[in-house]
């Protein structure tokens, strides 16, 4: 079934990336979320919503940031196995 929906098919360059930098990938995507939580808790404060830089919501959107970094992180891992699986795999 993989094959069926283009799983053999020839990585293109950001799944090239992702195989060969995983960890380069969810330090990347980890901050990158963290930043977006915070323009948006900013705009929300800028706004007058009510009390939106509590320390709960700073926890909340460090740890979504973490969870984001690591689950791209693990995506990499995983792009890096299927890629050796159809033998695509190329040393960086």
């Amino acid at each position: 079934m993989d094959r069926s929906l283009g799983g053999a098919a020839e990585p293109h360059r950001g799944q090239r990336f992702a195989a060969a930098h995983p960890l380069r990938l969810g330090l990347i995507m980890g901050p990158a979320f963290g930043a977006l939580i915070g323009v948006i808790l900013l705009i929300s404060a800028m706004a007058g919503v009510g009390r939106p830089l509590t320390s709960t919501a700073l926890l909340l959107s460090l740890g979504l940031s973490v969870f984001v970094g690591v689950f791209f992180a693990g995506l990499g891992y995983f792009e890096r196995r299927r890629q050796r699986h159809y033998g695509h795999h190329h040393e960086s």
